[in-house]
């Protein structure tokens, strides 16, 4: 019997503690102070009191009732209009009622629903009109339509200002949001930028690391017989190294300090894809580049895209396929461009099909919207067909 006596003692504290801690002290502080002085009223200068025991539970309710004006004002004002009530049914109406009535008309106007600050208004003239009729030697019609004009008009003062405060508050949570937005606008757009810099670090290790690799093959197979060939292999291995080194930098600048370095960025693009044919053709494959159309035309994120992906494709053949002959065929259209190339390299399968640098290539068609067809060819070798939009502007 103690432990459930315990129990509910707990949890009637919880209770209690969880909804004082809602409220605002302010409120809480008018409130008990509002309530002794009625308390006081009642017991210690109003010894006449009819039924004390009751008026002074109506007198709780009266003042209490203001601590949960702004958490829950309708119900706090039908308690209080309650106590009210009952003090003047019993004859007491106390001199601070009228104190704490004009606090809940304001209250209710404030923080109450649309119908409930209408509602809280009509109950609180009722409310006025019992007291005049209750208690008529406080003042004939003319008291009671004033009493009732300043009642209105605490009302009508709070419900426009509390109109102007929550047109404030929308105001304020409308440019949070647009500053959460744009936040949010700008993580987004970093994190495009760093995987787009990772698929650029992937594509440029990839393919310097390949094309180091041939040339160090070749010159080591030369390095008794032909010592030129070996200095030939030597310095491409040296420049390229150089190139890779100087593109790394710029990358890895712009990856740590983000878009402050972003000018910086190396400007590839289509006008680099001779550039591309030539380190592939020194390193053994045969590159037949094609290029149809103006490509002055071509929007610049798809010319670097293009150019990445033309890479990408060169240095999977250049793993993969050897000494195959490769084919570039860029073509421009006014609503989109084509690129298509293909090997005659033995092809792929299924692990190098899901391998980062086709998957690199997926993930820019995919930014563009555009279509991409990865396959090996029916003779032999890989063709990677790639389609992008392009939007008049």
């Amino acid at each position: 019997m103690t432990q459930i006596s315990n129990s509910l003692g707990a949890k009637a504290g919880n209770l209690a503690a969880r909804l004082t801690s809602a409220l605002p002290l302010s409120d809480v502080g008018l409130a008990v102070l509002l309530t002794v002085l009625i308390e006081l009223e009642i017991w210690l200068f109003k010894p006449d009191t009819n039924q004390p025991a009751v008026a002074a539970v109506a007198a709780l309710a009266t003042g209490l009732a203001l601590a949960f004006r702004r958490v829950h004002p309708f119900r706090s004002l039908l308690v209080h209009l309650g106590g009210v009530f009952g003090l003047i049914a019993l004859g007491n109406p106390s001199n601070f009622i009228q104190w704490t009535s004009l606090i809940m008309v304001w209250s209710i106007a404030a923080y109450g629903r649309q119908a409930q600050k209408w509602i809280g208004l009509v109950l609180c003239l009722g409310g006025v009109a019992f007291y005049f009729e209750r208690v008529p030697d406080q003042g004939g019609p003319a008291v009671f339509v004033t009493t009732a004009a300043v009642w209105i008009v605490v009302w009508l003062v709070s419900l426009l200002s509390g109109a102007r405060v929550r047109e404030e508050q929308m105001r304020e949570a409308e440019s949070v949001a647009e500053v959460l937005a744009v936040a949010q606008q700008a993580r987004l757009q970093f994190e495009e930028a760093r995987t787009s810099m990772a698929r650029d670090l992937h594509d440029l290790i990839g393919h310097t690391v390949n094309l180091m690799l041939v040339h160090a093959e070749g010159g080591r197979l030369t390095l008794d017989d032909d010592p030129a060939a070996t200095r030939l292999a030597l310095d491409t291995i040296v420049e390229t190294a150089r190139q890779a080194m100087t593109e790394l930098d710029l990358l890895l600048e712009t990856l740590h300090r983000g878009s402050e370095s972003s000018g910086r960025m190396p400007a590839f693009g289509l006008k680099d894809l001779p550039r591309l044919q030539q380190e592939l053709m020194a390193a053994g494959v045969e590159v037949e580049l094609r290029v149809h159309g103006d490509t002055t035309k071509v929007p610049g994120s798809v010319g670097v895209s293009a150019y990445r992906i033309t890479q990408a494709a060169l240095t999977n053949t250049l793993r993969h396929a050897g000494s195959a002959e490769v084919s570039v065929d860029l073509t421009v259209n006014p609503s989109h461009v084509t690129l298509d190339i293909g090997d005659t390299g033995s092809g792929l399968d299924a692990g190098d099909i899901e391998g980062h640098g086709l998957q690199g290539i997926r993930e820019r068609m995919a930014l563009h919207g555009g279509d991409v067809d990865i396959q090996n060819r029916a003779g032999g070798g890989v063709q990677i067909l790639c389609r992008f939009p392009v939007r008049s502007s």
